[in-house]
This record gives structure tokens, C-alpha cells and sequence, in this order.
């Protein structure tokens, strides 16, 4: 089996595959075990989103035209400086069986690729506090990333809302 992973710009398209690569880590989050909501997604919701003109990202597909990786933001002005833009990741992940050294290279530089192109002044990326992260922290670090917040969450109804 090749690793080798070929990125193009997220499009609506891509929404179901990339809930379903979502859904294989879902239940193995630090989120899903402290609160056990289940992941019920739905494309529809996406697509508003892409609608909206707010969602932006990479994919990366195997020579089968799998969807392995991803990189998934909404796009805002900053909200202390509206000249500016953010990108604030929902998910970006690689599939276990892609999870290399290279490919992580190649989706980061993906990532920085489609900021740019966003014309972005800033995106962050979020690390799960299951797995062993000081290795990718320091990968981060040598690339201009830099450390500033940690996030909390504290649940307070997990109820269905609707809307």
C-alpha cells in the first residue's frame, strides 16, 4: 500500500467523506469520553456552512481517491481587529493508516498553503490530550506556531438544543 497522499482545496463535495473520516476517531476523544455525545453530524449542516462562504480546507486522497486527511476551518474576521482574518480549525487529521513522519509534513504544508491562499493573517490547530503530543509541539514550534491557550471545557447540558 502507498502513503502518498494528492491535497486539493476542500469543496462541498468532500463533505461525507470527511464526516466519515471524522467518525473513526470520534469515540476515541478526550471529548466524547467526558461527555459521551454522540456524533451525529449531518451533511446539510455543512453545506450551509459552505453556503455561507465560512468554510475552507484541504483534502488529501490515496490513489484510490480515498479521503485519508483533512484540514477543515471557518474563515472570520478577527474579532479585536476586523482587517484581519482568522481561521479557526474545526478538525484536521490524517487517517491512522497515513499517519507518517511525511505525511504530516505534507498536510502541515498543506494547511499553510490554503491559509495563504484564504489570504488568512492567522489559523490555530488544535492537539488531543490523549496522545503524546511534545514531539509534534516542537514540529510546530520550529514552524512559527506558538503557544496560547489551553482549552477548558466544562459540560453544562448535553440536551438536544434545536437549531
Amino acid at each position: 500500500m502507498s502513503t502518498t497522499l494528492t491535497y486539493e482545496k476542500l469543496c462541498v463535495r468532500d463533505t461525507k467523506d470527511v464526516i466519515e473520516l471524522c467518525r473513526t476517531w470520534w469515540y476515541q476523544t478526550k471529548f466524547f469520553e467526558n461527555t459521551d455525545m454522540q456524533f451525529e453530524t449531518q451533511e446539510v449542516y455543512w453545506w450551509n456552512l459552505f453556503q455561507s462562504g465560512v468554510m475552507m480546507g484541504t483534502v488529501g486522497r490515496n490513489e484510490d481517491k480515498e479521503l485519508k486527511s483533512c484540514y477543515v476551518a471557518m474563515k472570520q474576521p478577527y474579532m479585536f481587529n476586523h482587517s484581519f482574518h482568522s481561521a479557526s480549525e474545526i478538525v484536521w487529521c490524517i487517517d491512522t493508516e497515513y499517519r507518517t513522519g511525511r505525511n504530516l509534513i505534507q498536510l502541515l504544508n498543506e494547511i499553510e498553503a490554503c491559509n495563504e491562499h484564504e489570504q488568512t493573517a492567522f489559523y490555530n490547530l488544535n492537539l488531543p490530550v490523549l496522545e503524546d503530543t511534545e514531539r509534534l509541539v516542537t514540529k510546530l514550534e520550529s514552524r512559527a506556531f506558538f503557544k496560547q491557550d489551553m482549552s477548558m471545557i466544562k459540560q453544562t447540558n448535553l440536551e438536544k438544543q434545536d437549531g
